[in-house]
């Protein structure tokens, strides 16, 4: 369906086929032009946010959690923009910290469809597996036919997507992407319960995930410091390597003296 046919489906019915009857061209043109207008309106008055909520307290490695994703109303005088028929959700996050292990509808609202497209059905080419594992993903959620989600100002669940906590880390962001260029160009775009093809994307917040401890000294990640980590550190001596854990620019005493001293399993793992 063009743009064209999109504005005059959302006419009312009634008037547009009493039109039709004797003038046409003109339905065509008031038609289109109201549904313009209206969807003028809900640009101005209208939109729905998209929020990533993450876990309220801190995480430990190894830990399963949830990142949840939510739509919320903006408070506005007109009926459209209170409700989606579809989502398409960018996510960045970072795969050395966290791992995406899947969907969860748990709490979520009703849809016909939330799903990772797999990359053999994700024309963009930002899937590269299914659930995706290089920190970007392209998710799609669908309200049920002929019956648009309702977003209340008070929001409502989507969806949530689960990670896995690799490593340590003071702290990690997973992200809602406004737009990403792959094989083509993909938005995150909210489409309006109302006006057919309407994007009503208000803004985009992400979450922020927290460890539990930071334990800078485990550097292959594993949950402990050991044996392994001296090796990395002994193999990057006098380097501006990954074991410059003290920031002092290059891999010396001041790294070694932190590894003796966390020796053993990190706190919270």
């Amino acid at each position: 369906m063009g743009p064209m046919s999109q504005l005059i489906s959302s006419c009312p019915a009634s008037a547009r086929d009493a039109l039709h009857a004797r003038w046409p061209h003109a339905a065509r043109v008031l038609c289109a032009s109201v549904a313009a207008a209206i969807a003028g309106l809900a640009h101005a008055d209208s939109q729905i946010n998209l929020k990533l909520v993450g876990p309220s307290a801190p995480v430990a490695v190894k830990q399963t959690i949830d990142v949840k994703l939510r739509a919320i109303g903006e408070p506005n005088s007109s009926l459209i923009g209170e409700g989606f028929v579809a989502i398409d959700c960018i996510l960045r996050w970072n795969p050395k910290d966290l791992r995406l292990v899947g969907l969860s509808s748990a709490g979520s609202v009703p849809l016909f469809g939330s799903y990772f497209p797999s990359p053999a059905n994700d024309y963009t080419g930002i899937n590269e597996s299914s659930p995706p594992q290089d920190g970007d993903a392209l998710y799609y959620a669908l309200a049920p036919l002929g019956n648009p989600v309702q977003v209340s100002t008070s929001g409502v669940q989507v969806t949530t997507f689960r990670f896995r906590v690799l490593r340590p880390f003071a702290s990690t962001t997973v992200e809602l992407v406004p737009t990403l260029t792959r094989t083509a160009t993909a938005d995150t775009v909210v489409y309006d319960g109302t006006v057919p093809g309407l994007d009503v994307t208000g803004t985009l917040t992400n979450a922020v995930v927290v460890q539990v401890v930071p334990c800078p000294a485990d550097l292959d990640g594993n949950g402990s410091v050991d044996a392994s980590d001296l090796a990395l550190l002994l193999g990057q001596w006098g380097t501006m390597g990954s074991a410059d854990i003290d920031g002092s620019g290059v891999v010396d005493a001041g790294d070694l003296a932190q590894v003796l001293s966390s020796w053993g399993s990190c706190q919270g793992t």
